[in-house]
């Protein structure tokens, strides 16, 4: 019973070190998205033209989202870590 505990810790760890290069480029990801509205803000000189409010409200829109997922995967992830600490 032993070793297929050791496995499931095993692959849980894989698991987890793919999960923390998926958050890895989601945060990438992140980023790129600030610095996408901070262009747009600068480009358009705080506009307030109809179009650029659209695309500066769906380029927070995504980045919060983005934020959101990120935060829930986090909780996920220690969740799992937690179970199988107790295992």
């Amino acid at each position: 019973m032993s070793g297929t505990i050791a496995d499931v810790k095993a692959q849980l760890d894989e698991a987890f070190r793919r999960t923390e290069e998926v958050a890895g480029q989601l945060e990438g990801a992140l980023g790129m998205l600030e610095e996408a509205q901070a262009m747009v803000i600068a480009a358009t000189d705080g506009s307030d033209h109809r179009a650029v409010e659209q695309l500066t409200s769906a380029l927070v829109e995504t980045r919060d989202t983005l934020q959101m997922s990120l935060a829930s995967l986090g909780s996920a992830v220690q969740e799992v870590r937690d179970y199988r600490d107790g295992l």
